[in-house]
């Protein structure tokens, strides 16, 4: 189930995990592996390649997220995330700095793990406004 809200009700996003937050001083890939083991996997999930794939990023894995663009960044915290199984997410601006192209890609992907978990979003993005209700 997928809920969209308007930016300005962030605050109304029903309470549960956000984005991971991103260490500026560990690689990505190192990161996604630390978010796999914390939940009793050996690897990242496969969601995590799917979207490494669609985001075209593999380029940022052994690159430390310091001197990253903003977008680059949200990319980073988009995958910690999908490293480890996701139960249910609740974000703001999940797209933030990020280019058109990957724009599309995240809102399809958040639109995608809606399908079978609970997806609260709060965004202006085009892309998510007619998800909204």
């Amino acid at each position: 189930m997928l809920e969209v809200l308007p930016l300005s009700q962030a605050s109304h996003l029903p309470p549960g995990p956000g984005l991971a937050t991103v260490d500026p001083d560990v690689p990505l890939a190192e990161q996604m592996m630390i978010a796999a083991r914390s939940a009793g996997l050996k690897q990242p999930e496969m969601l995590a390649d799917l979207a490494i794939d669609a985001f075209d990023c593999e380029a940022l894995l052994d690159r430390l997220p310091r001197p990253m663009s903003r977008g680059e960044r949200q990319i980073c915290s988009i995958l910690i995330t999908l490293a480890a199984p996701v139960v249910s997410l609740s974000i703001t601006h999940p797209t933030a700095g990020l280019d058109g192209r990957r724009r599309r890609v995240a809102v399809e992907l958040f639109v995608d793990l809606a399908v079978d978990r609970p997806v609260a979003v709060a965004s202006d993005d085009r892309g998510f406004a007619i998800h909204r209700r």
